[in-house]
Order: C-alpha cells, then structure tokens, then sequence
C-alpha cells in the first residue's frame, strides 16, 4: 500500500485566508480572517504549507499537508469519546493524555485521591488513520486507567504513529504509545494487598497506574503500526515504542509492528495483557522487555533485530517484589538476533518465562554466540522452562533450559524454519503445559492450534505479517 506522510511547515506568511473552523462538534464553518499563520512545530519535520484545513471543533486546524490531506492537532487532554477518522493526518505537538486517570488513585477504583471521579474515555482510531508526533519533540500518547483505545485497522488500511517527518525511516524522533490499567502489578500485591492505594509512578513520565482488577480493559490494538518512537525525553531515558503499564487481560492487541525504536520495541510492566502477531523491527534497544510481574500470553512472534542494536531480543526481568514474579509465555516465536550483544535472550534477577515451539538464531554478520543467558535465573525447570525450542546458538546457564544447538535452523525467505526439527516438535498442548509446570500460568484459550517451532509455519500457508507493515521492514 502508498503510505502517505506528513510535511511540516516552517510557516506561511501574512495574507488574506480562509481558516475552516466549527461551530459544533463536527460542524464546520468558514471564517475570513487576516492574520499570519505560524505552523512551527518545534521539531526538524514540517506539516505542509496549505490552505487551512478543515477539522472539528474540539482539534485545532493546521495548513494542509502536501499531498492534501487536512491536518489536525489532537488537544493535549482528551476528556471526551473522540474518534480519529482517516480522512484527517493526526498530528500530536506534546503529549496526548486520554483520559484522567493517570492521577493518584483512592482504594476505590475509579475514584481519585482527590476525592474527583475518573472520567472513562473511549478513542476510537479509524482503519488506515495516521498519528504523527512532532519530530524532534517527545509526543506521545498516553491511555490512562479507565479509559480505552480502540485502535482497529485492517490488514490492507493499518493505523500508523509515526513522526511528522518525510518516510518511515528516522529513529527516536518521538516519543510512543504508553498504555495503563487496573491491572496486578507486583508493586501492590504486598501483605498490604487491597489495603492500599495502587498508584505505580510509570513510564515515561506518564503518571500513575496499577490496580487489582486482573481482567481490566485498556481497549483494542489491531493492525497498528509504532514507528520511528523512542525520543530522549532525558539523559539516558528513551521511551519504548509500546509500553503496557499494570495492563489487564481484557485488553486485545492483535497485529502490531514496532520498528526502528531507539529504545525498546514492546515492554511489559507488570499486568496480563497478552498478543498475538507482533513484529519487532530496528530497536535499538531490547526487542522484547518485561518487568514487575508480567504475567501475559504471546504468540506468532516476528524479531528482527537491528545490526546496530545495543540490547537483546528479550530482557526477562522482574524486581519490585519476588513474591509475585513475571512469568509470561511466548510459543511460536522466532527470535533474529544481530547489534552488539553476544546473547540473544537475558533472563535476569530470578524472572520466569515458558516458551514454547520456538527458533532462536542470529544474522550472519551478528556476534550473538549464546542464544539464552539464564546464569542467574535461579528458578529454572519451575518457572523458567522451555519446551519444544530450536535453536542454532549455546546456551549460557541452565544446560538444559534449550536443546544442544543444531547446525543451522535454516530460515527461508519467509522467515520460516525448515530445519527438521522445526516441523517435529508436534502440536502445542498448553493444557498439558499447564499441568507439567504447576508454575505454568498459561490461558489455553488464548493460542492457536500449532505443529511446528517459529512464528511462521514451515509450508507457507500463513504469511500472517505481509501486506501490513511498514515496506523494506522485513
């Protein structure tokens, strides 16, 4: 598909114009005005140096991009059901903050400690809308607890949060995608557990979250594409391309993309969140991040890691307290390392994890020598366990935790595994998973049938990635 992208604008002078504006929500109207219309944005891009354009009341009007589409500038506060439609480039000047929950919360659940109700919001994003964050800036979107995204594109029209510059190809331009929830995290399950207060101080400056209601919904990502994310918002601090922060298992996330994030592609704070069909390309940091107790489902899982990649495939971590560990399970992944680490996946400071019907492996030209580093996991065979895992690189830790290596796992042109081994691993069972590893807290209901190791299958018939990310990718 032809993605368009937006062009920023330096500014346009004095002259007599027309600005659309509205007299309603939704109703527009044309004013004759004589003013000078300034469109810095205070990035390197620019927006397009058009007519006024033509959006809603509750957005503010910006020129016209260069290809003619109206572009529109999200309020920085969202505090009722907006829905963004395709037919209008979104385009984020600072921070977008859905929702009002992100405040210090009472015991009682939708209720601040002010004493002010939690104002639930739904933003709806419309198939093949696009988002754009002012380059060079640290834009980004922020769902907070009670409040929803149900972001739903399609295979053939994703959505797609990118910075405002020309193509798809910059790194940290701005910032991402921050979700929140009710959700457990292991800050809170204490002996004080539902005594207290959860309020963990979360991701990117982004205010609170955390709760107890495991099952909360933060709403729906599918066919969403984060590009281009990972602003410095301080020194050292870069912000993932997708963060889930105590997000709840009702939540359904279902063919993502996250490339050329310079910091991690998708990282999990605590919460149950679970997805399937994810794409990680480019990060600069760590592909997949978790921490805090996540306890979520993943599955069909695509990582391809950047030659110049400074972190790992996964970085399994759990701190807050032990008493409630991340112990997420991922099947059907294939894992590419490359970048400057020798090991692909780092399980640290006693962080669980089950992975099943899986291919670890690496780029030619990549250092990655050891393919899992579990040295200091000392949980592994209990919470720690890999079942049914192929892979052509040593393991550094638990001997047993991954098969002695093969000589090549053999990746086809659709990142498929044709190695023997791959397609005799027979059918995943997370039932019998469940009742092996009473550590194993898997939802059965959650995967699809599956015979073979990797995120695509061997003869071909499930391509699921194409058509929909970002070209030149993958």
């Amino acid at each position: 598909m032809k993605f368009k992208k937006v062009m920023l604008a330096t500014a346009i002078s004095s002259a007599l114009v027309v600005i659309v504006g509205c007299t309603g929500d939704g109703d527009k109207s044309t004013i004759n005005i004589d003013e000078t219309i300034n469109n810095e944005s205070g990035g390197t891009g620019s927006v397009g140096i058009g007519d006024p354009s033509s959006c809603p009341a509750w957005a503010s009007s910006r020129p016209i991009d260069s290809d003619g589409n109206d572009v529109c500038q999200v309020p920085a506060n969202i505090l009722e059901n907006r829905t963004l439609t395709s037919d209008i480039v979104w385009y984020m000047e600072a921070t977008v903050t859905v929702g009002n929950g992100n405040g210090e919360m009472s015991l009682t659940e939708g209720t601040l400690e002010n004493g002010d109700d939690v104002t639930p919001v739904l933003l709806s994003i419309d198939a093949g809308t696009e988002i754009k964050g002012a380059t060079g800036s640290f834009a980004n979107m922020i769902i907070t607890r009670g409040s929803q995204i149900q972001a739903v594109g399609t295979a053939s029209l994703p959505i797609i949060f990118s910075s405002a510059d020309d193509g798809y190809d910059g790194s940290g331009e701005w910032g991402g995608l921050i979700l929140h929830g009710y959700g457990l995290h292991n800050e809170c399950l204490t002996a004080n557990m539902g005594a207290v207060a959860c309020n963990v101080d979360a991701e990117g400056e982004s205010g609170f979250a955390g709760g107890y209601s495991a099952d909360d919904s933060s709403g729906r990502l599918e066919y969403v594409v984060v590009t281009e994310g990972g602003f410095e918002f301080s020194t050292g601090n870069e912000i993932n391309g997708i963060s889930f922060v105590a997000v709840g298992s009702g939540t359904e996330v279902d063919y993502i993309q996250v490339d050329s994030n310079a910091d991690d592609g998708l990282e999990f704070y605590g919460g149950s969140v679970s997805a399937k069909h994810l794409v990680i390309t480019g990060a600069l940091d760590d592909s997949v991040d978790w921490d805090e107790g996540w306890q979520g489902n993943l599955q069909h899982v695509l990582v391809v890691q950047s030659a110049d990649s400074e972190g790992n495939a996964i970085e399994a971590d759990t701190e807050g307290t032990l008493d409630f560990l991340s112990k997420p399970t991922i099947a059907n992944a294939t894992f590419i390392g490359d970048g400057e680490q020798e090991t692909l996946a780092v399980f640290k400071k006693t962080s669980g994890g089950f992975v099943h019907h899986s291919v670890f492996t690496s780029a030619a030209s990549s250092l990655v020598t050891t393919c899992v580093d579990s040295s200091v996991a000392a949980i592994s065979g209990t919470e720690l366990v890999f079942t049914n895992v192929v892979a052509d690189c040593t393991t550094s830790g638990d001997v047993n935790l991954v098969p002695a290596p093969i000589a090549d796992v053999d990746l086809d042109a659709n990142f498929a595994s044709q190695a023997v081994e791959s397609s005799s691993v027979g059918a995943l069972d997370i039932v019998d998973i469940n009742a092996t590893y009473s550590e194993s807290v898997a939802d059965p209901a959650f995967f699809d049938a599956s015979d073979y190791a990797g995120a695509v299958n061997p003869d071909g018939s499930d391509l699921w990635y194409q058509g929909w990310v970002i070209e030149g990718t993958l």
